[in-house]
């Protein structure tokens, strides 16, 4: 081989290792910093548009569907209120916190949203956690300085959601859904003066799996004189 040869295949394979570079920096695989930071104990506001960021996430549960188009009302409901863990209703889960599942234990997180849709899919891929079939529990504290009355809760999903408010089931987003915002709404309900608990089970098969979520008030209009907390508050001793 000629020096004229050599010159040119390593010029080639130069070009190759350059073009395979730019190629893995443009579909570089995202952080869980990309979509989230880690939730303090001070309570905070909404996004501008009204939509809650901050919540505790617990890693997710394996379901076996196989098609997003199991998630019928029936069979949404069945597996919503199938108990996974001690206390699913009642647990005030912190950053940490355990949930033994069979011989499995799950660990709650509380994060901060970057973006106004929560990316569970990315949530579970940042902790090491299957994404695909999975069941994912959200909880979150909406605090309220007064009482606000005749206000939605507001969903989008993929692909399937349960949404619970201070213990009463409010919203099911069941059948095979894309994220879109405010896709369905509750019916007209209080935001008590204090702590209002939600709790959320989001389900998807071999697809993505997210959330957006806000109040909306009588004219469609967000609510965002309240703020959200993942620590519940301690009372004042007289």
């Amino acid at each position: 081989m000629n020096t004229f040869s050599k010159a040119l295949i390593c010029l080639a394979s130069a070009s190759l290792l350059s073009a395979a570079t730019a190629s893995a920096q443009e579909h570089k695989i995202p952080e869980l910093s990309d979509y989230y930071s880690p939730a303090t104990e001070t309570p905070v506001g909404t996004d501008k548009d009204g939509f809650i960021q901050r919540w505790t996430l617990l890693e997710p549960i394996a379901t076996e569907a196989s098609s997003n188009r199991i998630w019928s009302d029936d069979y949404l409901k069945q597996v919503a209120y199938t108990e996974y863990f001690k206390d699913q209703f009642a647990v005030m889960p912190k950053d940490g916190d355990k949930a033994v599942i069979g011989k499995e234990k799950h660990i709650w997180h509380a994060l901060d949203a970057k973006k106004y849709f929560v990316n569970l899919l990315r949530f579970a891929d940042g902790f090491g956690k299957p994404y695909y079939q999975q069941l994912y529990w959200a909880f979150t504290i909406v605090n309220c300085e007064e009482d606000i009355e005749n206000v939605r809760l507001s969903c989008g999903v993929n692909s399937a959601a349960l949404w619970w408010l201070n213990g009463e089931e409010v919203l099911m987003l069941s059948n095979d859904r894309d994220l879109i915002m405010d896709d369905f709404m509750s019916k007209r309900i209080t935001l008590k003066k204090g702590q209002n608990i939600i709790r959320g089970l989001v389900c998807n098969g071999p697809g993505m799996a997210d959330f957006c979520l806000r109040f909306v008030d009588e004219n469609g209009n967000p609510v965002k004189n309240i703020t959200v907390s993942t620590v519940p508050a301690t009372k004042k001793r007289k």
